[in-house]
């Protein structure tokens, strides 16, 4: 408490040195110090222009050429600071010209044209003169002088209105509670000594009747690792550690995807190469989207990074369906019924539908659009007959809190599935809804892939030749076809997967990839700019029994189909658009397919029936008819 005492003394008699010690003299260099205290007149400038000073502010100050008369005494003044520009959110310099006032007592100007000796928390400067004509707009002020530095000397104004009021009661009230503070603090800690040493005896008493329990000699294990780095320490057991690796079912250009058991259930392992970590970094922060889960979307389990033959694997845990891609799917030589081709479209666009759109949940809980990207039938899976579900998500792109990711690369995906405007690199990308066009005219393909392997009457084990002369113009819109009409907005419904005939009896066209005909397995981006772009662009031909067959259903998919392949984005059909209008075609199948069942039953009741009376008729004995009045009846009908 003395060492404290002193030092407040020391401490208050060394800023009264200081305070003492500033000299408030005006400098001989000072900025606006005038040469003489009474300026020497000269006769032959005009007394009007000696005092003339050029002027900005605004109101009546200035007069309305941008002058002010200024005291033949005092200054004109250019007076600098630094303004917080809130609209542009930056800080500017302003700068003001004007007549400095004749000070009392004085001949000069000198408190304002010495304000800027002294620092502003605003940065301000000033500079005078005192030859009239205008003169402040030919003189500069100095430098910002900062705020000081507790180091730094204090001027006498400073030391009076700051420091006095700080040293004389605040640090007085400060040295007073932290002497409160540390009586309070002993008497603590001295009652709490006298009362462990009341308690002591009897603690100790009691610690000697219970016994003691051996720990585990786990814990005091201090073998080490065999390393010769020290003890061993736990290591988390992460997503990795429980993989099973079995086989590996498919390559790509990002990596591999394996078979793997974990936790006693089959999952698929995607695993990244290392030079793609930027798509597992995608693919992950897509799947752990909020609110994504959905029947069509392929369900995520977990994501991994861990070390295996001083190699890094980058890993993705999905749930694994054996039937694979659809593109696997659909190279089977079995055709597809119309009923599961519509089921295998619908639930496709499902999950685009699903990953277009956003959804809001409750507080801050939502999901962004999603476009994917790379529509293809290799990242469509097919979960079992009739239901598929959207994968890979390595190039997918969200659109979150209305804004778009930085440096989105247009023109990525697979060439033979890329619309026109990504091939041409015409995609705005600021516009979102120009992504979610692209994935339709991808998804319009895929379409074409399901229709190939409908089963067809007039296929008997060979497809139509079509050449290039069969392919379609982008243009055509649909030139032949049995348009789909407008459908009510209604798609609930349940159906049932209809098995394929185990003879395999039904045929249809062997499987092609889109534009198989005219480009090879890798086509570059000029031999599909020369195919798809522009108003006369080809598109997939259309087979015959597609247009011109009696399959009503096949014709409004191929319908929508054509819609979603324009080459124009705003002329496609939306996602949901889509998804509606197939749900319909599904419904008026289900019924169609109910009325045929009971037509069917009906004619071969009917059919019973007349073999029966027509039986009876020939013995002549109605076996029914017991009373004579009956017989005669039956009889006149037969």
């Amino acid at each position: 408490m003395i060492i404290i005492l002193l030092f407040y003394f020391c401490y208050i008699h060394y800023c009264t040195a200081q305070a003492d010690s500033v000299d408030l003299s005006i400098p001989e260099d000072a900025v606006g110090r005038p040469q003489n205290l009474v300026p020497i007149r000269n006769e032959s400038l005009n007394d009007a222009m000696r005092n003339l000073c050029f002027c900005n502010y605004a109101g009546d100050i200035c007069d309305s050429n941008n002058t002010c008369i200024k005291h033949t005494y005092a200054a004109c003044f250019h007076f600098m600071k630094e303004v917080y520009n809130a609209e542009l959110r930056r800080m500017e310099t302003v700068h003001q010209y004007g007549c400095a006032t004749l000070e009392k007592g004085s001949s000069a100007s000198h408190l304002t044209c010495n304000s800027f000796r002294s620092p502003h928390r605003t940065p301000k400067s000033i500079a005078c003169c005192y030859e009239g004509n205008y003169c402040n707009l030919r003189i500069t002020p100095p430098p910002y002088r900062q705020l000081p530095k507790e180091a730094e000397y204090y001027d006498e104004e400073f030391l009076d209105d700051k420091l006095h009021p700080i040293v004389h009661v605040v640090l007085p009230m400060l040295l007073a509670v932290f002497a409160i503070a540390i009586a309070a603090t002993w008497c603590f800690l001295k009652r709490r000594r006298r009362d462990v040493k009341r308690w002591w005896p009897l603690t100790k008493n009691k610690q000697d009747l219970l016994p003691v329990p051996e720990l585990d000699p786990m814990l005091y294990d201090d073998s080490g690792s065999g390393s010769g780095s020290g003890n061993a320490t736990m290591v988390q057991r992460t997503v990795a550690n429980d993989l099973i690796i079995e086989k590996v079912i498919g390559k790509g250009r990002y990596g591999e995807v394996r078979i793997a058991r974990f936790r006693g259930s089959l999952v698929a392992v995607k695993t990244f190469y290392t030079t793609e970590e930027d798509s597992w970094n995608n693919e992950r922060e897509i799947y752990e989207t909020q609110m994504l889960n959905h029947e069509n979307i392929l369900q995520f389990v977990a994501a991994d990074i861990f070390s295996m033959d001083s190699l890094t694997q980058m890993i993705l845990v999905t749930d694994y369906h054996p039937l694979g891609s659809l593109y696997d799917y659909l190279q089977k030589e079995q055709a597809l019924t119309t009923q599961e081709a519509l089921q295998l479209a619908y639930s496709s666009i499902c999950g685009i539908e699903h990953l277009h759109a956003s959804v809001l949940g409750t507080g801050s809980r939502r999901k962004p659009q999603i476009a994917h990207r790379d529509i293809k039938s290799k990242n469509i899976i097919v979960k079992r007959p009739g239901v598929c579900c959207i994968a890979d998500f390595g190039l997918a792109v969200r659109f979150e809190d209305r804004l778009i990711p930085d440096k989105v690369n247009i023109q990525v995906g697979t060439k033979r599935y890329m619309a026109p405007e990504v091939i041409r690199k015409d995609l705005n990308p600021n516009f979102f809804a120009q992504f979610k066009m692209a994935d339709m005219y991808s998804y319009a393909l895929v379409l074409w892939e399901i229709a190939r392997k409908v089963e067809c009457a007039d296929v008997r084990g060979t497809s139509i030749a079509s050449g290039e002369s069969g392919y379609n113009s982008a243009s055509s819109e649909g030139k032949g076809l049995t348009m789909y009409p407008e459908f009510k907005n209604d798609n609930n419904y349940r159906m049932q997967h209809m098995q394929k005939s185990s003879d395999g009896s039904r045929r249809s066209y062997p499987y092609k990839p889109p534009f198989g005909e005219l480009v090879d397995s890798d086509p570059s981006f000029a031999e599909m700019e020369k195919i798809v772009c522009g108003a006369n662009g080809k598109r997939p031909p259309l087979e015959p029994s597609w247009t011109n067959g009696s399959n009503i259903h096949l014709q409004k998919m191929v319908g929508l189909m054509v819609d979603c392949w324009h080459h124009s984005p705003h002329c496609r059909h939306t996602a949901l658009k889509v998804k509606i209008a197939l749900g319909e075609v599904i419904e008026d199948l289900k019924a169609h397919q109910e009325r045929e069942a009971k037509e069917r039953i009906s004619s071969q009741t009917m059919k019973v029936i007349n073999e029966e009376v027509a039986f009876d008729c020939s013995r002549e004995s109605p076996r029914f008819a017991t009373k004579k009045k009956d017989q005669s009846s039956y009889l006149a009908t037969c």
